[in-house]
């Protein structure tokens, strides 16, 4: 049998289309509702990320990958709750598919299933609980953002540090100098990210100062401790406009 337009299908009555096209079981018009109301979630969500997340990556180009993550899983979670054989398909398709997504931090990870999880319940039928539990999750997450920033009034910096010397790092306790080094003149670190390859060092920390004369001082310290060392600062909440 010839392939035969979906919406037509659609407009078929109940009897000849459970004859003539019995796996046809999704209903179409459920089906657009949710696409639609998805990427309009998704697209919230993307907007919360891009003002609220401080993952250290671009979050412009990040967010823009949410609507077509929550429309594809839209898509198969109301294909496959139909069909127990698709649902077994899915499986063994996903078994053999290996993701090298390169998520680097916790926070995008979160992010990405919380896309997931309103997919999933669009793509069930719970089209309400999707919506209720995704602006009640943003707006308790906004919330806790907001009382920390006014708790704080700290300035977070992003702070990468690289060097090459003239001997191998690998037995070195660069970590520990330099986190005692940059806690003596900041109030508060964090090591998100280090890298040593022989005499090739690169780190990043997160920093919180409370006075711009903090930064002119750990800038100093680092040149006199580390010759040749590159410094880069980043402003945590310029990296990407929303």
């Amino acid at each position: 049998m010839e392939s035969v337009d979906p919406m037509l299908i659609a407009f078929l009555p109940k009897d000849i289309r459970n004859m003539f096209f019995p796996y046809a079981s999704v209903q179409l018009a459920a089906l657009v509702l949710n696409l639609l109301i998805g990427f309009v979630m998704a697209s919230i969500i993307g907007v919360h990320f891009r003002k609220y997340a401080s993952a250290f990556c671009n979050r412009q180009d990040f967010s823009r990958l949410f609507p077509l993550l929550m429309l594809s899983v839209i898509l198969i979670i109301t294909v496959v709750k139909a069909s127990l054989a698709l649902a077994l398909g899915l499986v063994g398709a996903l078994s053999i598919v290996r993701f090298r997504t390169p998520i680097k931090e916790p926070e995008e990870l979160l992010y990405l299933f919380l896309n997931i999880g309103v997919a999933v319940a669009l793509g069930a039928g719970q089209t309400l609980a999707a919506v209720v539990a995704c602006f009640v999750t943003l707006f308790l997450i906004g919330w806790v953002k907001k009382r920390d920033d006014k708790t704080k009034q700290e300035n977070g910096l992003f702070l990468s540090l690289n060097f090459i010397s003239d001997q191998s790092l690998k037995d070195t306790q660069l970590v520990s100098q330099l986190k005692s080094l940059l806690s003596e003149h900041a109030d508060r670190i964090e090591l998100r990210r280090i890298d040593i390859a022989d005499n090739r060092f690169d780190a990043n920390f997160f920093i919180s100062v409370s006075d711009e004369s903090q930064i002119d001082l750990c800038m100093r310290a680092l040149s006199n401790a580390f010759s040749g060392i590159n410094i880069s600062l980043l402003e945590q909440h310029n990296i990407a406009g929303v």
